[in-house]
């Protein structure tokens, strides 16, 4: 019986570097993870970088060693990291940042579960093992799309887009409420507080038009007995996978986010699911 070989997301991704004996406590106060808790667990943890009013900017991964930190932009602008950091570094920080080059990640994909949760590693010097390269295949570009669509993995200017925050895209488990104060931690906290959301990401699929399901179009749902048709949200990546079948992510108001269907501009069924990576927010 031949074995399938895995299907592996293999990219560069833009990366900083952050020298001195400040970089630890410089990360911490500028991202959302535990970075003191991470560094005595001597691993790749993920993170958050955040606006003051708790806007999601940046999907980070980071790597500490002594008196330095990787940064590797899973998802966001490598310019307003750097600019955002650099405007905050003072002296006393006793840090000093650099771009790099870009640094190179593998990880196998699948839809059995959550992207954070599936075994990545940071290529140095591209060094690969024979078993690597015979078990494995790098998946195209349309796969890696369909795979992150289903997933629900935000992409830069669209699901983050200057507005949303981790809550409402799922990575309520990239948020620690309880390590003190960060940039944009009083604003997440209030929202764990109030435990309202405008909104929440979710994946969908329909069958249709292109253009009932390009990025920016609404979806509504009617209600018969008042004769009246509600938005309910907003398309934010959408894809083609045949002739008429599209899939993709939206962005569902939070009053709508227990509705299974939906309805295009045109009036065609829109199937909503949660996506595989989300995390609940509360």
């Amino acid at each position: 019986m031949k074995e399938t070989k895995s299907l592996i997301w293999d990219d560069t991704f833009p990366a900083l570097l952050l020298k001195g004996e400040g970089a630890v406590s410089f990360l911490h106060g500028q991202t959302t993870a535990d970075v003191f808790a991470n560094k005595e667990l001597d691993r790749i943890f993920r993170s958050c970088w955040l606006s003051t009013k708790g806007s999601l900017k940046a999907i980070l991964e980071i790597r500490l060693s002594d008196n330095m930190a990787e940064i590797v932009i899973i998802s966001g602008d490598i310019d307003s990291i750097r600019d955002g950091f650099e405007s905050v570094i003072f002296p006393a920080d006793k840090v000093q940042l650099e771009v790099i080059d870009p640094i190179r990640r593998r990880q196998e994909i699948n839809n059995n579960k959550s992207w954070k949760e599936s075994k990545f590693s940071w290529i140095d010097n591209n060094n690969l093992t024979l078993e690597e390269i015979t078990n494995s295949t790098k998946a195209t570009k349309e796969e890696l799309e369909h795979w992150k669509i289903r997933q629900g993995i935000p992409s830069f200017n669209r699901e983050i887009n200057g507005e949303t925050n981790p809550y409402e895209l799922g990575l309520a488990d990239a948020i620690n409420l309880d390590k003190g104060c960060y940039l944009g931690q009083e604003a997440m906290a209030r929202l764990f507080k109030s435990k309202f959301l405008k909104c929440q990401l979710r994946y969908w699929e329909a069958y249709g038009e292109s253009n009932e399901f390009d990025i920016g179009k609404k979806f509504f749902i009617t209600n018969q007995d008042e004769g009246l048709k509600k938005n309910v949200g907003v398309v934010t990546s959408s894809i083609r996978v045949d002739n008429k079948f599209f899939n993709g992510l939206a962005l569902i108001k939070n009053n709508f986010i227990d509705k299974d269907f939906c309805l295009s501009e045109n009036g065609d069924p829109i199937t909503i699911k949660k996506t595989i990576s989300f995390t609940n927010p509360f």
